[in-house]
């Protein structure tokens, strides 16, 4: 092999290199909003997580939901956007920190407080 065959190897094998870092990087930049709306009643909370833009169900989300004393989280069905969780909590109220999840959207978080 001449030394120019293997010069011109050597770098198209570290230019292929650095396009395939490139590769899908559209789909991975296209993040989107979404909406999580609340409907606390007492101890539960019922959380719904819809597309912001559309206004859609987002369904098969990952809720967590933290208060002092413990941690609920649900993955929901693919066919359900919404969720109720009965929250524990002693004395007249408590806040809960709340984070939504799914694939392909900006992480969502909040708190909700919740009274008796």
């Amino acid at each position: 092999m001449s030394f120019k065959l293997v010069i011109a190897l050597v770098i198209g094998v570290m230019a292929m290199g650095i396009l395939t870092q490139f590769v899908d990087t559209a789909d991975r930049s296209m993040l989107r909003d979404m909406r999580v709306i609340f409907d606390i009643n007492g101890d539960q909370l019922k959380i719904e997580v819809y597309d912001a833009q559309s206004g859609d169900p987002l369904t098969g989300s990952t809720i967590k939901v933290e208060y002092p004393g413990g941690t609920l989280a649900r993955s929901l069905a693919q066919d359900s956007h919404s969720h109720t969780f009965s929250v524990p909590f002693e004395g007249d109220a408590v806040i809960t920190e709340v984070r939504v999840t799914h694939h392909g959207y900006i992480p969502w978080q909040g708190e909700a407080a919740l009274s008796s």
